[in-house]
């Protein structure tokens, strides 16, 4: 029985062995006319490589865009923490301290996870704006707006690419299960070309085989980041 694709086999190694295959089946004037139908599955292979690089690509410069504008969160959110505690005369005890960071530390939400980050600079935000012609207000309420608004963009990006590849990988399994039942079509069809004569009907099958050369990448779909 012919040897089948693992489903989360690289859709690099998918597209050459499939190119490999209808090498194979153009080379024998028997089964030549079985080669153009793996030389459309050869290019559909070849669009979801493409489309898979894209999307990698793409993500690539969301995650890089998240440390960048979190780089950027930090230092605003220490700097917004500092001047809070000079209004509060240095006492962590009492207000405005207590008001903004009773619960949480401005030291403390900068080792939280980007969506964590998002919320609580809202929360800031929200509290800020009770008392919109404080001097705290007029002073931080556009500075932690306009960085918590570009974390908040920046981790949407990535969510939405981190989608876009696990979609990717779901598109990848089934064309590989597609290429699978191709196979089998494909090995019935040589055992009745070549009735008696396995190895030859292997040969054109060998480029499905294992091979310990090429790795076996997995398409496994990531999980969001925070």
């Amino acid at each position: 029985m012919a040897t089948h694709l693992r489903e989360n086999e690289s859709i690099q190694d998918v597209a050459d062995i499939c190119d490999a295959v209808a090498g194979g089946l153009e080379s024998d004037p028997m089964t030549s006319v079985h080669a153009p139908l793996w030389d459309a599955i050869t290019a559909k292979a070849d669009a979801l490589v493409a489309k898979r690089r894209g999307i990698v690509r793409t993500l690539g410069r969301a995650r890089a865009k998240v440390v960048v504008v979190d780089a950027a969160w930090d230092p605003e959110i220490a700097a917004f923490g500092r001047d809070v505690v000079d209004q509060s005369a240095g006492k962590r005890d009492q207000a405005p301290y207590t008001r903004f960071f009773k619960q949480t530390s401005p030291s403390t939400a900068q080792t939280f996870g980007i969506d964590r980050e998002v919320q609580q600079g809202k929360d800031w935000i929200a509290e800020l704006n009770r008392e919109p012609n404080d001097a705290l207000a007029t002073k931080w309420s556009s500075r932690l707006s306009l960085v918590t608004n570009n974390l908040e963009a920046a981790a949407n990006g990535r969510r939405d690419n981190l989608q876009a590849l696990a979609l990717q990988n779901t598109a990848e399994e089934l064309f590989i299960a597609d290429v699978n039942r191709e196979i089998d079509i494909l090995e019935g069809d040589l055992q009745k070309l070549f009735p008696g004569q396995p190895k030859r009907v292997a040969a054109f099958l060998d480029p499905t085989k294992p091979r310990t050369k090429r790795p076996r990448i997995p398409n496994a779909p990531e999980s969001p980041e925070t």
